[in-house]
């Protein structure tokens, strides 16, 4: 059986002599692992329509054991030619997320496009770090872990003037200061700056995220409670987390 499908590279590797094996998150059928035959040989017909962050139209054979890849078309190779090594580095990170977060062949088109936003608006990001943090936030909301930042996670009830904010990861969201009172070293203090970000994060889109600029000192904040709820959330450790750092 043959199916056609708008795709985004999300990984590529190389298979036995000539061949790839390509992670693709699709528009119509979520995750997918697919084989390119013959794609390193130098007359290949795949031309750089299966490098990592390119977005193309495929064809493919549903195999037995796994899905090969017959034609590709390409719509838009993001970062080809970027010679920004941090927006690439937030590129790929991105792309690592969604292929750890997300589950194969679970159709998700808001994530396809929200993938797809993410690559497009890095390009030009006057802030690149807060687009990027913006994006798992809310892949976040869209698997189903947008984290509770108007009403206490533990009581519920709603918090609206506190002098001191706690963040429970484990709970997923602030906490009040009477569920906070008997044990605080199970919380996190954040400023009440950083949960107003996230919640205009959580409700705004990227386009316009990708204008905004914040002080270095947010950004650092906003990473490190970011990066915590993320980890705590996908089990998963992001191999470019750390050459982000490096940067």
């Amino acid at each position: 059986m043959l199916y056609k499908t708008e795709g985004i590279v999300l990984k590529s590797v190389e298979y036995q002599d000539a061949d790839k094996i390509v992670t693709l998150y699709t528009k119509n059928y979520g995750k997918i692992q697919a084989i390119a035959k013959g794609v390193r040989k130098t007359k290949s017909k795949f031309g750089s329509s299966l490098e990592v962050l390119t977005d193309a139209i495929f064809l493919v054979y549903k195999g037995r054991n796994i899905d090969v890849i017959s034609q590709s078309e390409i719509l838009e190779s993001f970062f080809s030619t970027s010679k920004e090594i941090l927006k690439f580095a937030l590129a790929i990170n991105c792309a690592e997320v969604v292929n750890k977060l997300s589950e194969e062949r679970e159709a998700n088109q808001n994530l396809f496009f929200l993938l797809k936003e993410i690559l497009h608006y890095l390009k030009e990001a006057k802030e690149p770090k807060l687009l990027a943090l913006s994006f798992k936030w809310q892949v976040l909301r869209l698997i189903g872990y947008k984290p509770s930042l108007y009403r206490c996670c533990r009581c519920n009830k709603k918090i609206e003037t506190q002098k001191e904010i706690f963040f429970r990861v484990d709970e997923g969201g602030i906490a009040c200061n009477q569920c906070t009172m008997s044990d605080k070293s199970k919380y996190i203090r954040v400023s009440k700056y950083i949960i107003t970000l996230i919640r205009k994060i959580l409700t705004t889109s990227l386009s316009i995220i990708s204008k905004a600029v914040i002080p270095d000192n947010r950004i650092k904040e906003l990473e490190e409670i970011t990066n915590m709820y993320l980890a705590y959330y996908s089990d998963k450790i992001f191999r470019t987390d750390e050459f982000l750092k490096s940067l």
